[in-house]
């Protein structure tokens, strides 16, 4: 299993910032193994925000207009700006005034957005001198934000940088990414958090959770619950937690998410929908959000699936499934494969005004079975074939809770529901620091194992050890 890490995004939840060289060599060290180090601002190089001035017809090509663009101010390694230039470009969506990306001759793109990255040069086009290009954004390998073919990257909205600003620093985008592989064992280091734990453990800094405000902001907003729950199946799904957020506004999300989204290797669709994206890679636990609307007489119901039972999942395929999976259903039919994909009929659309945000685990030998009976896969199972804690529920819902509030203007409209198996019970074990040594090899002072296991939040206690 690997997983993107930013950077920046790691260093949120470490209170030192090691070097990238340090934060490669210990966490290879200590079993995640870094694969590959990708410099984000590196890749766009010599790639500036430009203004458009004006937009004329090409002379000899009906498809081609010639864009003068203004790039002044200081170009990549100290150049002087030449006030504006020419470009020959096929956009559909060229307008004046508007700000765009614009690779200079030495840039290196993927020309349509496919294959290989190339160096441009000054060329001639149809008999115009073109100083470069305006990009789309599949062709500076950002091929999850195209929308459509010929529309160049429109970053109006995205930025106020002046012309000439380089695309990274207008953006945010100087980051690093690491791609780090992780033991399929340890489903709790496949996210940002974990493995920021896993930095704190192996001394990179004290791992700390900060800018998480979901805790009192929930006390203030409980209450009545208008959301029937009935979990059936409590063998297969031994948590399942959801609450009601009403008058949401669902719209594209800001560009401080989707970056993170894209960087991480997730498209992004809208506010809802990335929330839950961004929650996944951010605490390593899946959410799916419903259309309050769309759910048939207002309930969720966790049950094993009917012989001959169908579903439209999200991704536009439909899927027969029998009674040996667990699906997400109203009171008329399956709304989700339950761990696997949610439905296409409740997903979230421009219309949706209510959310129903499900929080849940479930059993992952079942999700597991499911995906691979219906050869169906999503990060979502991935994570659960793995199994996942009851526990890591709560957290990510009321950080949902937080985070779509904010983005949607949206507000709780229930208290939590919180159907569970069974109270939960910590796991303890015997502990004797000698016989860890021993089984281990290794010779690690007992002073040196309390220090990394309380760094992941063990409790040592008298001839024994808790897991948090």
């Amino acid at each position: 299993m690997n997983i993107l890490a930013s950077f920046d995004w790691l260093k949120e939840y470490v209170n030192k910032t090691p070097s990238p060289a340090e934060f490669v060599r210990r966490m290879t060290e200590v079993g995640n193994s870094v694969e590959q180090v990708i410099d984000v601002g590196a890749t766009l190089e010599r790639v500036v925000v430009g203004k458009i001035l004006e937009v004329k017809a090409h002379p000899n090509a009906d498809k081609l207009r010639v864009v003068d663009v203004l790039i002044y101010s200081i170009l990549p390694k100290g150049e002087v700006g030449r006030g504006s230039v020419e470009i020959v470009c096929g956009g559909s969506n060229l307008e004046v005034g508007h700000l765009v990306a614009v690779a200079l001759p030495g840039a290196k793109v993927k020309w349509h957005g496919g294959g290989e990255f190339v160096e441009i040069k000054e060329t001639e086009l149809r008999g115009v001198k073109s100083f470069g290009m305006i990009c789309a954004p599949g062709e500076l390998g950002f091929e999850k934000l195209q929308q459509e073919d010929r529309m160049i990257w429109d970053l109006t909205e995205l930025t106020d940088a002046k012309p000439g600003t380089s695309l990274a620093s207008a953006l945010g985008l100087d980051d690093l990414l690491f791609d780090i592989e992780v033991t399929t064992n340890r489903p709790d280091a496949m996210s940002i958090i974990g493995l920021a734990r896993e930095a704190g453990a192996a001394g990179l800094g004290k791992f700390e959770i900060r800018n998480l405000k979901f805790e009192t902001k929930m006390k203030s907003e409980i209450r009545k619950s208008k959301i029937d729950v009935r979990v059936e199946a409590t063998d297969l799904c031994p948590r399942y937690q959801a609450v009601m957020i009403e008058n949401v506004k669902v719209a594209p999300s800001p560009w401080w998410m989707q970056k993170r989204l894209l960087l991480s290797g997730h498209r992004p669709i809208n506010n809802v929908v990335d929330v839950t994206n961004y929650i996944l890679h951010e605490m390593g636990q899946p959410l799916h959000a419903f259309d309050a609307d769309k759910l048939e007489g207002g309930k969720i119901i966790v049950r094993k699936a009917k012989k001959g039972e169908k579903i439209l999942a999200l991704d536009g395929k439909e899927y027969e499934l029998d009674p040996s999976m667990l699906a997400i259903c109203d009171a008329a039919r399956p709304v989700a494969v339950a761990g696997v994909m949610g439905g296409e009929p409740t997903g979230t659309t421009e219309s949706t005004t209510h959310l129903v945000i499900e929080s849940a685990t479930f059993d992952p030998v079942s999700v597991r079975r499911t995906s691979r009976a219906l050869n169906l896969y999503s990060d979502s199972s991935s994570l659960f074939e793995k199994g996942l804690s009851t526990e890591s529920t709560a957290p990510a819902l009321r950080r949902a809770i937080e985070l779509i509030c904010e983005l949607t203007g949206g507000n709780v409209a229930s208290s939590i529901v919180d159907e569970r198996a069974g109270k939960y019970k910590p796991r303890v074990f015997a502990y004797d620091p000698r016989r860890v040594s021993d089984l281990i090899g290794v010779d690690v002072p007992a002073k040196k194992q309390r220090q990394i296991l309380e760094a992941f939040g063990f409790v040592i206690g008298k001839g024994k050890i808790t897991v948090p």
